[in-house]
């Protein structure tokens, strides 16, 4: 039987966060036997006792993969964190017997079932992924493809949700290969390592729906979200809650309530909450001409 697992990477400034990412996919995941995994960057042993801690509060096992930043990506790195290299090295740490692999960013949450997920006829794809935003808008997509080297007229993933056919990355060293890329052309990339995995598997993925990666941006326009990705600066857990995901910031609260990461969670004050409300409504006014393009792409996407 093919062996899955979910994986989230981070530091200790986002273990709560992380740790949450993946209780969100165990709620939501009738499937047995599919590992939870948290690579952990330059953790300490108690901090990686707090994710112990955390996954029996929660009557789960998450197994905590030690790495290490390497000399090669300290040095390649620039203005890029530890945190934001580390998913391109992680086929380092990915155990052997892993065949379907789930990576998830540590600012997602699960709300609904993702069983399909582990089940999905990938169609010979070694990767399955949604669209990012920047493609209901054609020239700013285009420039950015040019730009990294990608091909004219292709589609450009966001690297928030990622469905591998694990086998098939280690079978052809895609990884190995998106590091030469992301050491090449790392002068390029303003988008990261997500700039790097799109040049890999350029015209060579399975496009999912936007339901699978519901960018914060795309929230108006999916009718059935699966997995919330939240996009921006602002996130759930700040006391600069985006009006649009006040419900997401009680879920964290809940969820870290009883362990070390209590204070994680920054609520929001009453003046606070209105003045999230009104600034909600005026970037839907101010940007409708915008909402309209994205409505017009991934509404039909």
């Amino acid at each position: 039987m093919q062996q899955s697992a979910v994986i989230v990477c981070s530091d200790v400034n986002m273990l709560p966060a992380a740790s949450c990412t993946l209780l969100s996919v165990k709620r939501n995941l009738a499937k047995a036997g599919v590992e939870f995994l948290l690579l952990g960057i330059d953790l300490k042993p108690n901090e990686v006792a707090e994710v112990e801690s955390f996954a029996r509060l929660h009557d789960m096992t998450i197994k905590v993969l030690p790495y290490a930043t390497p000399d090669t990506a300290r040095q390649a790195r620039g203005r890029w964190s530890a945190a934001t290299l580390a998913r391109l090295y992680m086929d380092l740490q990915i155990p052997e017997n892993i065949e379907r692999l789930l990576y998830l960013d540590a600012d997602v949450l699960a709300v609904a079932s993702v069983d399909e997920l582990f089940t999905r006829d990938l169609q010979g794809k070694a990767l399955a992924a949604v669209d990012d935003y920047v493609m209901a808008f054609p020239e700013k997509a285009g420039a950015r493809q040019r730009k990294i080297g990608m091909g004219e007229g292709g589609r450009y993933f966001n690297a928030g949700v990622l469905l591998f056919d694990w086998s098939v990355c280690r079978a052809k060293g895609l990884f190995a290969r998106t590091r030469e890329i992301f050491e090449d052309r790392s002068h390029l990339f303003e988008n990261n390592d997500q700039d790097a995995l799109n040049v890999t598997f350029d015209g060579d993925w399975l496009v999912l729906d936007p339901r699978w990666n519901t960018q914060t941006g795309l929230l108006p326009f999916v009718a059935r979200p699966a997995i919330l990705h939240f996009t921006g600066r602002k996130k759930p857990w700040q006391a600069t809650v985006p009006w649009v995901h006040r419900r997401m910031a009680v879920r964290y609260a809940e969820d870290l309530r009883n362990t070390p990461w209590a204070s994680f969670c920054r609520q929001p004050s009453a003046a606070g909450r209105v003045a999230g409300f009104f600034s909600h409504v005026g970037k839907q006014i101010g940007g409708l001409t915008r909402l309209a393009r994205m409505r017009a792409y991934f509404s039909n996407s």
